[in-house]
C-alpha cells in the first residue's frame, strides 16, 4: 500500500527562468539590443552615461548590470585627492541613471508586444509547465509578463509566478548592483537592488531545497544572481547526501559555449566538486540549439515521461486512489 501511495505522489517541481527563455521565444531583450536601439539614451551628460555609452560601443556582449558595478568599483579606487568629487558627480550620475531605467523599461515594454515564437524549446518546456500541476511556483529573473505568453498560447494564466527583479507590467523593473558592492561611503547606494523600493523577498533558497526536481531555463547562474543558487548546489555535491534529499536539475542553455560557462559556475559554486553534483542527483543538461536542430532521445524521454504524468494526474482515478489509501 505504500508503495502504491509513493508511485502516485505528485513531485515538487520549480522552475527558473533567464534572459535565455525570452531570447529563445524570439525576444531581442539583451542589454546589447537596448543600447542599440532608438531607446537608448542620447547626449548625457554624467560620468556615468559616457562610461556606459562606450562600453556599448565596443563591447560586443553588453552586460549593463556587470558594468554598473565596474563602474562603481573604479570609483571606489579613485585616488585621495580626487575622492571629494564623488559625491557629486554621484549626484549626476543618479539623475543618469533614473533616465536609463525608465528608457529601458519602455524598450522592453516595445519588445513584449510582439508574439514570441511559438516552435521553440522554450515555448514547448513553457506549455508543458502550464498544464503540469507539480510545477508550484515559477521565478522569474526578466522584467517580461509570463502572462502575456500564456494569452498567446490561450493557456490559463498563471499566479505562481514571482519577479526576483520586477516586472514590466506594474513598472516594477530592478536594476543595478549586488550588496557585496563597495558603494563609495554609500554615495552610489541607489544602485543597490536591494535599496530599490520594488525590491521585496523571495524565499527562492527554501523553494529550492522542498523541491523534487528543478528546472533551469535560460539561466547563467552567473555572478548577478550567483547567491541565490550557492547554497543549493553547495549542499547537493556533499559526500553524505541523504537519499531522499536527491535531486532531479534540468538545465536548458543555448550552446556548447553556455553549457561550458555553466560547468565553470557550478564548479566555483561547489568548491570543485562537480563529479559529487552528478553523483548525487539526476543532472541533465540540454542545449536548445542543438535540441531544436534534432531533439534527443534523452530530451524526448524527459518531455513524454512529464506529458505522461499530467496525463495520470488529470484521472480521476489517480486522486481517488490517493484518497482511499490515506484512509486505510
Amino acid at each position: 500500500m505504500m508503495k502504491s501511495m509513493e508511485e502516485k505522489r505528485i513531485p515538487k517541481r520549480l522552475l527558473i527562468i533567464g534572459n535565455g527563455f525570452d531570447l529563445d521565444l524570439g525576444r531581442n531583450t539583451r542589454y546589447s539590443d537596448f543600447a542599440k536601439s532608438e531607446f537608448w539614451p542620447k547626449n548625457l551628460k554624467s560620468q556615468l552615461y559616457k562610461y556606459l555609452n562606450q562600453k556599448s560601443q565596443i563591447e560586443k556582449w553588453f552586460d549593463l548590470e556587470g558594468e554598473l558595478a565596474n563602474y562603481v568599483l573604479k570609483a571606489a579606487k579613485t585616488i585621495p585627492a580626487y575622492k571629494s568629487l564623488i559625491p557629486e558627480t554621484a549626484k549626476e550620475d543618479a539623475q543618469d541613471f533614473g533616465i536609463i531605467v525608465e528608457s529601458m523599461i519602455k524598450y522592453l515594454q516595445s519588445v513584449q508586444k510582439k508574439n514570441v515564437k511559438s516552435e521553440t524549446l522554450a515555448a514547448k518546456v513553457f506549455s508543458l509547465v502550464c498544464q503540469d500541476s507539480a510545477f508550484s511556483k515559477i521565478y522569474s529573473f526578466n522584467y517580461t509578463d509570463l502572462n502575456r505568453v500564456t494569452r498567446q498560447f490561450e493557456l490559463p494564466e498563471l499566479s505562481n509566478i514571482e519577479y526576483v527583479h520586477g516586472c514590466l507590467s506594474d513598472n516594477s523593473a530592478i536594476l543595478g548592483i549586488n550588496d557585496e558592492v563597495d558603494t563609495v561611503n554609500g554615495a552610489y547606494d541607489f544602485m543597490r537592488k536591494s535599496f530599490n523600493p520594488h525590491y521585496s523577498s523571495h524565499p527562492v533558497g527554501y523553494d529550492l531545497r522542498d523541491a523534487d526536481e528543478v528546472v533551469f531555463f535560460g539561466h547563467s547562474l552567473g555572478d548577478n544572481d550567483y547567491h541565490y543558487f550557492q547554497s543549493f548546489f553547495k549542499h547537493q555535491c556533499e559526500e553524505n547526501l541523504e537519499p531522499g534529499e536527491k535531486r532531479t536539475i534540468t538545465i536548458f542553455t543555448y550552446n556548447e559555449t553556455s553549457r561550458m560557462e555553466i560547468m565553470r559556475t557550478l564548479h566555483k559554486m561547489n568548491q570543485g566538486r562537480t563529479s559529487m553534483l552528478f553523483q548525487n542527483n539526476q543532472l541533465n543538461i540540454f542545449c536548445t540549439y542543438d535540441e531544436e536542430q534534432e531533439m534527443s532521445d534523452t530530451f524526448r524521454e524527459w518531455y513524454q515521461y512529464r506529458l505522461d504524468e499530467i496525463e495520470r494526474t488529470q484521472t480521476k482515478g489517480f486522486f481517488e486512489g490517493i484518497t482511499d489509501e490515506k484512509k486505510v
